[in-house]
């Protein structure tokens, strides 16, 4: 059948490519709720076109009901296939800081002025998510209060120094004794990264 003429001459009756995730690489871990429900679990998956793996740092779109336009920001820490197929992400969330509560009162003793609108919050608060909201890829550094902001035009992303509690709601910076040890620990992983990515930050008691 000839198509009618468009301004982005498509037809309406030709099925166009559906975007859907798929699992990359072999089965790491098969979790079962009772007999039901059997996940397989993954290291990556594939989606639009991008490679995601577990660890990666992506922006998520918000849902219909959402008060926000703007891309929810998670760290991808499991990849399961559903027993229909369906990929879902188990994903921890970062918080803007209009979407944490209370809101920090005064500066924290961090420069805000170059930290503005780069800031999140960093967060242990997991969910479940589809794969397919996710948008791509983003980059954020973990940086301690300690050490100058990174500059934005040498390296975009951004900025953690802070841990957000949704249920106590407490602000507590990265070097806090305030966490458990595993939490510590993977705080102590990320500011590391952070580091071997930028290389060693000058402390903020030194003018740079």
């Amino acid at each position: 059948m000839a198509c009618s003429s468009s301004s982005n001459n498509i037809c309406d009756d030709v099925p166009q490519p559906v975007k859907v995730a798929k699992p990359i690489g072999d089965v790491v871990k098969i979790s079962a709720e009772g007999t039901h429900n059997q996940k397989n679990h993954y290291k990556a998956f594939k989606f639009d076109g991008n490679t995601y793996e577990l660890g990666d740092i992506v922006l998520l779109a918000p849902d219909s009901q959402a008060r926000t336009t703007k891309p929810y920001v998670a760290m991808i820490k499991d990849i399961n296939e559903m027993e229909n197929k369906e990929i879902m992400l188990i994903i921890q969330w970062f918080y803007r800081p209009e979407d944490a509560t209370p809101k920090r009162s005064g500066q924290s003793g961090k420069n805000m002025e170059l930290v503005g609108a780069r800031e999140l919050y960093y967060s242990f608060h997991r969910d479940e998510v589809s794969a397919e909201s996710v948008v791509h890829k983003c980059i954020v550094h973990f940086v301690t209060t300690q050490k100058h902001i990174p500059p934005r035009k040498e390296y975009p992303g951004f900025i953690v120094q802070e841990v957000y509690d949704p249920k106590s709601k407490r602000l507590l910076k990265l070097t806090s004794n305030g966490f458990k040890q595993d939490f510590k620990e993977e705080i102590h992983l990320l500011v590391q990264k952070t580091m071997r990515n930028l290389g060693i930050l000058p402390d903020m008691d030194r003018v740079v």
